[in-house]
Order: structure tokens, then C-alpha cells, then sequence
């Protein structure tokens, strides 16, 4: 079986150009809307001039903020952009005409600006046109995903880098491709992928400046030297592998913490199994312990039920006679055979 070799790079990217839940949320989109009291609905939405980005750049999951028009911060939860509206999580307290909304990236969500495209050497990725964003129209689901490694900060200090603490993130859209080596892209946490989880007290560093970026197989990404990467140190070379360690072996089974036994419910074992010690089958009702012929799993060889009746398969004329065994015993609808010496 052939696996995949990861390929990997750098991006650069700076504080002012970096959107979070936390970083430049005031200018990140800017609009205009109308609300009606006691709905949901914005209707009406026109870009502002004084947000960095217009309307195009929403997603469902941004949050919201428009203080006279909600209690408070609301989150995107359906866009309908060709009908110039959208729709949030909860209802509007008071009626507004082109109201200014403020929207930014939600927790787990981040907008990288003009990040700029470095790899050290030769191979792939030569350039940003090797890479593209799960969610673009372009991604061909049979290749191999994108993400990012990238320092982390405690929330509530965005631009404080913890050292030694990084996160994984899927490149879900570029945004636009202004060279090919710079960039506009999103990148998201994920809600069930393990190591690509985002922990509830850490966010993306707006002060670090630095990202590995690498394909994806098995929701795991590459490891490098730093000199690979060519800047953000060794750590962040490795992060993929900080991040891997807990999400990966934490599957894996320890006899001393973690036993499989005693193990309830259905299951397949393949291969063999060696078992030392007593074993028990415990049959309940309607339960039965049955052992089947492989090659034909409809076939029952041995089965003894809930009641305890052993019943051995009953050969017919066209099965044959099987190989003599001492000690064996074999039936056919009308007789059983019994090998002696």
C-alpha cells in the first residue's frame, strides 16, 4: 500500500491583517441592515465603507453585534445574499432602518490577510496554486487536504504567543489568490476532529507571524526540522506532532488503565486470539453461541442455544464424508458417526 508523502511550507502573516474573535473584530465586515422587532431576520444588507471586507465574505457561524437592535452579540445561522439577508440565533428587540452591524469570525474561525507564501528549497508545494481550501469550488475531494499548524494564545490575550503551545486548523477558502505566493484565506477549528479541536481558553496568536502550512491524511499533518520550515522555530516545525500525541494515543488501549475487558455489545475479531486463563460465555435469552463456517457465513457448524442443547450441522448427501478424526463426530440427517480406533 502506497501513503501519501505530506508536503509542507510556510505563511507569513501580520497582526493588522489578521481576523479573529478577538483581533480587529470592529473592521473585519460592516454593514448596513434593516431589522424588525421580534424577528430574526436582517433584511436589507448593503456593505458599509468602513469595514475592511464586504458582505461576500460572510459565513454562516460569524457573530453578529448590533447593540440596539440585540441583547447581545448574535451569531449567523443562514445567508441569503442574492436577497440581500440573513438570519441570526435570536430574535431582534427593536425595529432599525439601515442599521450598522459589525461582523467578525466567530471562536474557531480565523481570516488571514495578504499571507505570504515562503518554501525552503525545491518540491511541492512550488507555490500557492498547490494549495486549496476543502470548501473551494476548485478542491477535488479526492486529494488531500490543507491546513495550518499555529501558535496559540490564551483568549483574552490575542497577541500575547504562548511558547511551546500550538493548534491545527483546516484551510477551509481562500479567499482570493492576490499572487502566487499571497493570499486571503480562512482557516477553522473542528468540532469532532481530535487534534484539530480548539480548546475553550486558546485561540490562534495574533503575534506570532508565522504558520506551517501541510496536506492533511488521516487528520494528521507533517512534521519538519525548523530549517525546513525556515522560520517560527522548532516547535512550530513539530506542533503537528504535540498536537497528534493526545488526540492519536488517547484511541489506543492501556492494559493497565484502559482494559477492552469485560467488553458488552457486538464485535469482530479477525485473525487469531490467544486467551489464557478461564472463559466464560454468558448466554441471556434469545442468545445463542454459535460457531459459523467462513466461507459460507449462513452455515452454521455449532451452535448451542440458551437452553443449552448442543447441535452439531447435519451433513447432507452432497457435503460428503469428512476426513476420519479419532475422537471425531460428525452427523447426516439420518445417522451419527463416532471415529474410533
Amino acid at each position: 500500500m502506497a501513503y501519501p508523502t505530506l508536503q509542507f511550507a510556510r505563511l507569513s502573516y501580520g497582526s493588522a491583517d489578521f481576523y479573529s474573535n478577538e483581533q480587529n473584530i470592529n473592521s473585519f465586515v460592516r454593514i448596513n441592515g434593516d431589522t424588525t422587532n421580534g424577528s430574526p431576520i436582517v433584511t436589507n444588507v448593503a456593505d458599509n465603507a468602513g469595514g475592511d471586507f464586504s458582505k461576500t465574505e460572510l459565513k454562516v457561524g460569524m457573530t453578529l453585534v448590533s447593540s440596539g437592535e440585540f441583547t447581545s452579540d448574535v451569531t449567523i445561522i443562514a445567508l441569503d445574499l442574492g436577497n440581500n439577508q440573513l438570519t441570526v440565533s435570536e430574535n431582534a428587540i427593536a425595529s432599525a432602518t439601515s442599521q450598522l452591524m459589525r461582523i467578525r469570525p466567530s471562536k474557531g474561525m480565523y481570516f488571514f490577510a495578504s499571507a505570504s507564501f515562503n518554501k525552503v528549497g525545491t518540491g511541492e508545494p512550488s507555490d500557492l496554486r498547490d494549495v486549496t481550501g476543502s470548501q473551494d469550488a476548485n478542491y477535488d475531494s479526492n486529494e488531500l487536504k490543507w491546513g495550518i499548524a499555529a501558535p496559540l494564545a490564551a483568549t483574552g490575550s490575542v497577541t500575547t504567543t504562548v511558547t511551546g503551545l500550538y493548534g491545527q486548523y483546516e484551510i477551509t477558502d481562500i479567499q482570493s489568490r492576490i499572487s502566487n505566493t499571497e493570499m486571503n484565506f480562512f482557516a477553522t477549528a473542528s468540532d469532532s476532529l481530535p487534534s484539530f479541536i480548539e480548546t475553550s481558553g486558546s485561540q490562534v496568536s495574533a503575534g506570532a507571524g508565522t504558520l506551517m502550512v501541510s496536506q492533511i491524511s488521516n487528520n494528521l499533518m507533517t512534521i519538519a526540522s525548523a530549517g525546513d520550515i525556515g522560520a517560527g522555530g522548532q516547535g512550530l516545525a513539530l506542533a503537528a506532532y504535540q498536537n497528534a500525541v493526545s488526540s492519536v494515543f488517547s484511541t489506543l488501549v492501556s492494559g493497565s488503565s484502559e482494559a477492552a475487558f469485560p467488553y458488552t455489545g457486538s464485535a469482530e475479531i479477525s485473525g487469531s486470539i490467544d486467551m489464557t486463563g478461564s472463559f466464560s460465555t454468558l448466554l441471556n435469552s434469545n442468545e445463542e453461541f454459535i460457531i459459523k463456517n467462513a466461507l459460507a457465513t449462513s452455515q452454521s457448524l455449532f451452535n448451542v442455544n440458551q437452553e443449552g442443547v448442543a447441535e452439531f450441522r447435519a451433513r447432507i448427501g452432497s457435503d460428503g464424508a469428512p476426513t476420519p478424526k479419532l475422537g471425531g463426530m460428525y452427523f447426516t440427517t439420518s445417522s451419527a458417526f463416532i471415529g474410533i480406533e
